[in-house]
Formats: C-alpha cells, structure tokens, sequence
C-alpha cells in the first residue's frame, strides 16, 4: 500500500496535484497543433507536499505517443481513402478516357496521313521531273551519236580508200559478176574463170581471216568444173539462127519427070495439034507415090502463114529454154519439125539442114540446175560490214 493509502487525511492535495497538471498539459495541442500560451490562472494554495518527478513525468510520455499514433492511423487512412476515391472514379469514367485518347490518335493519324499524302504527291511531282528530265537527255544523247555516226561516216566516205580496200572490191565485184554470168546466162567457163581470179587477189592480199572465203571459192570452182551443164545461151541463139533461115526455106513443089530418050521429030505433015500434044507429053509426067499419102501444096498467098507459126513454134522453144521447160520444148521443137517435113521439100539442103538443128537440139537437158557460187560472196560481203561497219559494201 502507498502513503496515500496509509493516510487517507491528503485527499485534498491529491485532488490539486490533477489541476497542474492538467495546467502543464493543456499548454500543448493533444492534434500535435502549435503549442498554446498557458492560461493563467490563480494560484492554488501551497500544497504541503508535491509529489516528486520521478512519479509525474511517465503519464506525459505515453499519451504523446498515443497521440502520434492516431495521427498516424489517421493519416493513412486518409491516404487510403483518397486511393479508394481516385480508383472509383478511374473505374466509373473510363469510356471518357479512351474516346479522349482514341480521338487523339485520330487526330494524330489525319495529319500524319495528310503529311505523307502531300509528300508523296511531292515526291511523284518531283519523280515526273526527272522522268522529263531523263528523257530529255536520252534524245539529245541519240542526237549526238547520230551526228557522231554521220560525222565519221562522212569521214569514211571522203577518205581515199586503202590498197585493201581496193582489193576487196575488186574481189567482191569479180564473184558478182560470176553469179551473173552463171545464173543469167549460163556462163559456167566464164563464172569458173572469175572465180580463179578472184582467189588469186585474196592469195595477194594474204590476209588469213579470209581463209574461209578461199575455202568456199576452191568448193565452187570444182562444182563448176564437174557440172554438165546445157548451154542455154548457145541453145537460144541456134534457135534463133533456124527462124532467120525461114526466110530462105523453098516450099515442097510439084514433082516433074521426063523420059531420057530422044523423041524422033515429028512429022512435017501433022498437024499443028498432034505437034503440040506431043510436046506437053515430052515435058510433063505424073507419078504414084505407094505407100505414101498424098500432101496437098499450098498456095503461094498461104506460104506466109506457114513461117509465121514456123515462127512462132521456134520462140516458144526459146522461151522454154529460158525458163527450163523441158516438155515445153521437146513439144515446141517437135512441132516445127513436123510443119517443115510436111511443108517444106526435105530434099533440098537448107530444110535438110534445118531439120537435122531441130533434131540435135531436142537432145539438150535443160534441166540440169547449175550449182551454187553465191556462198563465197555472202561470206566476203559479211567480213567487210564487220570490218567497216555501215561504210561497208552491201
């Protein structure tokens, strides 16, 4: 038991021992706020015996961290209730919040879209320009180099031309002429002959890239040497010899015969009559021909027919030699032969000889076809574009 206990007779003093301190106290804001002037009150009278410190001072300590404490508490739970707040209102306003952002977006994607329309447009406008720009410059480089084409080919054509060159020429215009000659008159010895000398100026010219065109020159020249070919010219022109004979040709005439004796004179006394019927027998006789049939004579005024289809048998004949119509002309000479035995007298030397050119002349082959001497001219003609370019011979 305390004194207190032991001496009921203090109440008093334990009564005012409250009153200081709660004096002390009230002087400082239990909300943890600015401290307060003490108030000033009237003294209480003097107390006999004040407790001592060690017994006052821990009640003051503990209510101050009670008091800290429920400031604490208090303060996280207006934390918590203010996270509570802002949380109801994120969860009851988010559409405002989305439309918000998504409309800002929008906004975002028109202008950049805008942005990129206006720089592409720039950019084909821009692409346009330079695709004018390059066409442009393609037609002036094409001007340039066909000015730059015709300056040098001008140059080309107005320079001298080399020894080479001559030669060349010269070997190309021998072996078109060879082609002439064979083909269009059908000349094989005269194509053989300018072939030999075609290849004897490229052995002068000594050039070894021309080793092919010789080869083809020695392939041709044997063709023409084994080729049995129809002198078609020679053929024309001996037909042509036979329809200038027409002119000369004598008609078949009647046949007269008489007999080899001498006819004894005739009498003085006869008659006049008996004179001259004696004299027509002397000098005209009719014969049967047997075995033959009897062809009637022409007139003098039908004679002229007669040479113009001569005439015209023997240029068909020519025409088929041109063409090398073997049938066409076996039928065209044989047809002339035919109108000449019948017509004209076989007997006398002219139609003799006449028929034995027709004879011979259906001998001929015209169809042979003569070989191919153009290969050496191709193969010249393309060595010399490769060498000149468009100069070049064509």
């Amino acid at each position: 038991m305390t004194d207190s206990d032991k001496n009921p007779t203090k109440p008093e003093q334990s009564a005012d021992t409250p009153d200081e301190h709660s004096s002390s106290v009230a002087q400082t804001d239990p909300q943890g706020g600015s401290p307060k002037p003490p108030q000033r009150r009237e003294k209480a009278p003097p107390v006999p015996a004040p407790p001592s410190p060690a017994a006052a001072s821990p009640k003051p300590r503990k209510t101050g961290r009670v008091l800290a404490a429920f400031a604490l508490l208090l303060s996280l739970a207006a934390i918590g209730g203010s996270g509570y707040l802002l949380y109801l209102a994120w969860l009851t306003e988010p559409d405002s919040r989305f439309e918000a952002a998504i409309g800002a977006y929008q906004g975002d994607l028109v202008n950049f879209h805008r942005a990129t329309t206006e720089e592409v447009a720039g950019l084909r406008e821009e692409l346009a320009r330079l695709g004018d720009e390059l066409a442009a410059q393609r037609e002036a480089l094409a001007e340039a180099r066909a000015a730059m084409t015709d300056a040098v080919s001008d140059n080309v054509a107005s320079a001298p031309p080399t020894p080479r060159e001559w030669k060349l020429a010269e070997v190309e215009y021998l072996l078109t002429v060879a082609n002439h000659r064979l083909v269009m008159q059908d000349d094989a010895k005269g194509a053989l002959r300018l072939l030999a000398l075609s290849d004897r100026v490229l052995v002068d010219l000594g050039e070894f890239r021309f080793h092919e065109v010789r080869a083809l020159l020695a392939e041709e020249q044997l063709a023409l040497k084994t080729f049995e070919y129809a002198d078609t010219q020679g053929v024309f022109l001996r037909l042509e010899a036979v329809k200038e004979l027409l002119d000369h040709l004598p008609l078949r005439l009647p046949e007269y015969a008489s007999d080899g004796d001498v006819q004894p004179g005739v009498d003085q006394d006869a008659s006049l009559l008996d004179a001259f019927l004696s004299r027509l027998g002397d000098v005209v006789r009719f014969r049967r021909h047997e075995g033959e049939a009897i062809r009637p004579l022409l007139a003098p005024e039908e004679a002229e027919y007669l040479e113009q289809h001569l005439r015209l048998a023997l240029e068909r004949a020519q025409l088929a030699v041109l063409r090398r119509d073997q049938e066409i002309f076996e039928i065209s000479l044989g047809a002339a032969r035919d109108w000449l035995h019948r017509f004209l007298d076989p007997g006398r030397t002219a139609v003799a000889g006449a028929l034995g050119e027709l004879d011979d002349l259906r001998k001929v082959d015209l169809e042979v076809a003569p070989p191919d001497i153009s290969r050496s001219l191709e193969r010249l003609r393309a060595l010399r574009r490769r060498d000149n370019g468009p100069a070049a011979s064509t």
